[in-house]
């Protein structure tokens, strides 16, 4: 009996002290649909603009990039396809700028044209797995791999912000007036459970305004930027969420702005320029909102 407990206070010992020598690291996720996904084309990167490549980057088999999705690497782009990016470059470098001591990392899953109310619906709770969207899933599936590695290579992560770029499919016509009209309600029970989801109930949750210029096609376009605008923690509104805020994206520039640009007519989706502009922001609101 003596020696069972000496073993197993023994090998308890050695699982404290293996857990406290993991590395701690920081984990940043990002979602969305297009202008998460990113539609910044690499040749088009100011070459004063120099991507941190010790951040540690994992993104979803449903991207293209500049690694392998599904497996960590150095920070890459990883959009729709090699040729392009989303906000991960800029973001992650400016975050490893403004925490040089820690460890930084992000995770991503995105897909363009993807709506809330469907695609990345989650359902009443964690066991309500029939009413996951499919893009929930994937999301969820990608940010528990990531973390699962991190543990397996000794990290300790622990996620800290969540970074969030959609709506433009909520406020399509062919959305209908109903879903137009729900965004607000679907989006402040997407941040409730997809917080629960991963146990991270104090994870912030910064996301950006969407649409900034009204077009025919996007009927719901007023419900969804007001929606947007009640979720923020300031907003007084009884669909805030805590620790979630928008911020201003409506003076970065468009894809139809963008010199030689193939879509000259783009309203909808940020360029090159904006994109980078927007990963900044995504981080110095963060830190702002960290501290």
């Amino acid at each position: 009996m003596k020696r069972n407990l000496l073993m197993f206070l023994l090998v308890f010992s050695v699982m404290i002290s293996f857990s406290q020598n993991k590395k701690a690291i920081d984990v940043y996720l990002i979602g969305g649909q297009s202008n998460a996904t990113g539609q910044g084309y690499m040749k088009n990167i100011p070459p004063d603009f120099e991507t941190d490549k010790s951040v540690h980057f994992f993104y979803s088999q449903n991207l293209g990039g500049g690694g392998t999705a599904m497996e960590w690497g150095p920070l890459c782009q990883a959009s729709e396809t090699p040729d392009k990016f989303g906000v991960e470059l800029s973001m992650g470098t400016t975050l490893k700028k403004l925490y040089p001591d820690r460890e930084i990392a992000l995770i991503k899953h995105a897909l363009s044209g993807s709506n809330l109310y469907e695609q990345w619906a989650t359902g009443k709770n964690k066991n309500d797995t029939a009413n996951f969207g499919p893009e929930f899933k994937k999301f969820i599936h990608t940010v528990e791999a990531g973390l699962s590695e991190l543990e397996a290579k000794g990290y300790k992560p622990k996620i800290k912000a969540m970074v969030w770029q959609q709506g433009e499919a909520d406020a399509r016509d062919i959305a209908g007036v109903e879903n137009n009209r729900n965004y607000g309600k679907n989006f402040h029970h997407f941040i409730k459970r997809i917080r629960k989801q991963l146990n991270a109930p104090k994870m912030l949750f910064i996301y950006g305004y969407v649409i900034p210029v009204p077009l025919e096609r996007f009927t719901g376009r007023e419900e969804v930027r007001e929606a947007q605008k009640n979720v923020d923690q300031n907003s007084g509104h009884k669909l805030a969420s805590e620790k979630a805020f928008v911020i201003e994206t409506d003076d970065l520039p468009l894809r139809g702005d963008e010199p030689n640009s193939p879509y000259p007519d783009d309203k909808i989706h940020f360029n090159t320029f904006g994109i980078l502009e927007l990963g900044e922001r995504f981080a110095n609101k963060i830190k702002e909102e960290l501290k």
